[in-house]
């Protein structure tokens, strides 16, 4: 019996044979010797995607160029074809795919996996959709962990939804991005606008959303507010009691203080003391959503620099599967990783005592763990030293929020002591650590750090004299997005359900290329293209974070088989037809256009500068048929944007030292002049 392992790539590919026993190159596959499987093995691979769908063009001549009247574009059938660039391999694991008698799936082991491996089969003969199959479903690259695969391998009828699922995202996001960017670019060339427009069923709402968080921080109005909070002065100190509510004015303020009596101190009881002593547990294991975030904070990482990061450790099989949104693992990681913790935190550095060697429900569940358990470590340790800067820290950080689970909780002593007056609660609260457990290790994160306060000892019933204060404070805007807040864990993103943990850092990665969005230290800002974008699909579906958090909604559903695919493609043919139809009726605001055109130039004085490979031009505002240029570079020196703009708004620079006369040779100084569009040289007086 032919046994024929399709893998996504050819690293993946590699590293089963050598698992899997010893190894004979052939050409676009590995014959392997194996006691693991019973008849002869061979592993073939992919190069990621070699099926993929075709271009439009591929379904008739009237698609070879653009063309309004061709739109909506919905093919009652799509059309698959080989890549171009991968044709020899696709040949080569083609032939290995209709020899077998048993084929087994081993591309990545999640949804886009699966669309890899049936697309390439979709592509073969009718012998290989017949040909038995199964999965291998593993969640590390560690020799033990394949070979325990390959032992244990799953039907393939039990995934075969998530190829479903895939298909059906895949064929759908095709179809929104080559309609709505065919009509937005057309539309956008139409008014003198350059390049292509694109649209996506996921990007689009995302641009939304940083957008309008760029729109409310813009439009933010800044309001005064008050609160009363009183001082009560124990054994020499001063101790604040506060209360929440806000006062909107100081007519609202008089009339609060006068209605609780507060106009002079008060002599009034303590109406509780409450202490409790609090346990915080170390925090979640890292799903990717999770480490990505981390890494964003701390380093400045990119999501996708995090994801590509991350991948490369599970590829050299230092960490577990990275594409999961899973925080927890089974009983069978926790004994692993509880066998080897000693090697771990040598490995980092840390040392603590090992109190939780018992699994512990916020970490360990084995029936809440489905297709991937979180990011930890495998058994397989490297030498840090090997590792490059940005592994080195993403690997270090695993490790140790991992090995935190076993240290000792952080337990605090909470206080907190109420005076009640005419029905207004004031609080004083105390926190006072007791055991640091494992922040000593990790620290706590800023915004669950909480001031250390001791208070004095109240008892209930105790007279106390309370002295009335007033703080003035300011609303705050919002806080700007960063890449974390917008699709790390717990962001925007993953709150209002915008594509899968596995997608998120592309999308945005897909908007900054685009020059939609650009990022600054890790804050998000929307370009005037980003805004345009905005305002042209703000008003339809198209545009909606809700309505595609929606159609994600249904396409897991795909996944699990209770949704089809019919369905979906259904609903999205007729959202095209009917949201095209309404937007052929419209037109595009001529400002925010003219903000497009202007957005490559930048504004100095009375004028728009572009700049361009030798020469500033320079465009009178308001009126642009008066511009002229300044070269780059004059007499062999470069011109700074610093000093362009010191000719546009004062007309002349400082002296500048260096020149080299093209007559003579030599170097002199002087002051460059601007008049009537014209730069002339102002030299020093002696």
């Amino acid at each position: 019996m032919k046994i024929t392992i399709l893998a996504e790539k050819p690293d993946q590919a590699r590293k089963y044979a050598a698992a899997l026993g010893s190894v004979k190159k052939g050409n676009g596959f590995l014959e392997v010797d194996t006691n693991i499987l019973n008849g002869e093995v061979v592993v073939t691979w992919g190069i990621g995607h070699l099926v993929e769908l075709a271009s439009m063009d591929k379904y008739g001549e009237q698609y070879k160029k653009w063309n309004m009247a061709n739109l909506p574009f919905l093919p009652e059938k799509m059309v698959f074809e080989v890549k171009s660039s991968t044709r020899a391999q696709f040949s080569a694991a083609k032939k290995q795919l209709e020899e077998a008698d048993l084929i087994i799936l081993a591309t990545d082991p999640d949804r886009e996996g699966e669309n890899i491996a049936y697309s390439i089969f979709s592509k073969c003969s009718a012998k290989v959709k017949n040909t038995p199959k199964k999965r291998l479903w593993i969640n590390s690259m560690v020799d033990k962990e394949i070979q325990r695969g390959f032992k244990n391998l799953r039907d393939s009828k039990e995934t075969f939804n998530y190829f479903v699922e895939a298909q059906t995202r895949q064929i759908s996001d095709y179809l929104v991005g080559m309609n709505f960017t065919q009509f937005f670019t057309l539309l956008a060339q139409s008014k003198g606008l350059q390049g292509v427009y694109s649209l996506g069923r996921v990007q689009t709402p995302c641009n939304s959303l940083v957008v309008q968080n760029d729109l409310a921080i813009k439009n933010f109005k800044e309001e005064t507010f008050y609160k009363l909070f009183g001082n009560v002065t124990k054994d020499n100190k001063a101790i604040k009691f506060t209360n929440d509510t806000k006062y909107s004015s100081k007519e609202e303020l008089a009339a609060a203080i006068q209605k609780l009596g507060l106009n002079a101190p008060k002599q009034t009881n303590i109406s509780s003391v409450k202490k409790e002593t609090k346990a915080k547990k170390a925090p979640k294991l890292f799903n990717l959503g999770g480490i990505q975030s981390y890494a964003n904070k701390k380093w400045k990482y990119s999501l996708d620099k995090s994801l590509k990061v991350i991948q490369s450790l599970y590829q050299e099989g230092f960490l577990s599967y990275p594409r999961t949104d899973c925080d927890l693992i089974t009983t069978n990681e926790f004994e692993y990783l509880k066998a080897n913790l000693e090697k771990y935190k040598t490995t980092i550095g840390v040392s603590f005592e090992n109190t939780h060697l018992e699994p512990r429900k916020e970490y360990v569940n084995n029936d809440k763990v489905l297709e991937h358990f979180a990011i930890i470590p495998t058994e397989k340790i490297p030498t840090l030293s090997s590792l490059d800067e940005a592994q080195r820290n993403i690997y270090q950080a695993v490790v140790r929020n991992t090995v935190l689970m076993f240290a000792e909780d952080y337990i605090y002593e909470s206080t907190a002591v109420t005076i009640d007056i005419n029905g207004s609660i004031f609080t004083a609260k105390g926190i006072v650590p007791k055991n640091p457990g494992w922040t000593k290790v990790e620290a706590l994160e800023e915004d669950k750090q909480e001031e250390i306060v001791t208070l004095p000892a109240f008892i209930e019933g105790e007279s106390v004299l309370f002295n009335p204060k007033i703080e003035e404070g300011k609303t705050k805007p919002p806080s700007r997005l960063t890449e974390a807040s917008l699709g790390g864990k717990g962001g925007l993103m993953d709150k209002l359900g915008l594509g899968t943990p596995a997608t998120r850092s592309s999308i945005i990665t897909t908007l900054i290329d685009r020059e939609y969005i650009r990022v600054e230290k890790t804050k998000i800002y929307p370009t005037q293209k980003g805004l345009l974008l905005y305002d042209l699909t703000k008003n339809i579906l198209l545009g909606s974070p809700e309505m595609t958090a929606k159609w994600e909604d249904y396409l897991k559903k795909i996944g699990t088989g209770t949704g089809t695919q019919k369905v979906f493609l259904n609903n999205i043919s007729n959202f095209i037809s009917g949201t095209l139809n309404e937007l052929k009726k419209k037109d595009i605001d001529t400002n925010t256009v003219q903000q497009v055109k202007d957005s490559d130039k930048q504004e100095i004085g009375s004028y728009l500068v572009k700049e361009e490979a030798k020469v500033f031009k320079c465009i009178q505002k308001g009126n642009p048929s008066e511009q002229f240029i300044i070269f780059k570079n004059i007499s062999e020196k470069k011109i700074s944007i610093s000093q362009v703009k010191q000719l546009l708004t004062k007309g002349k620079t400082g002296l500048v030292k260096g020149f080299v006369s093209s007559k003579t040779g030599k170097k002199f100084d002087a002051y460059l002049v601007l008049k009537e569009g014209k730069v002339s040289f102002e030299f020093a007086k002696k």
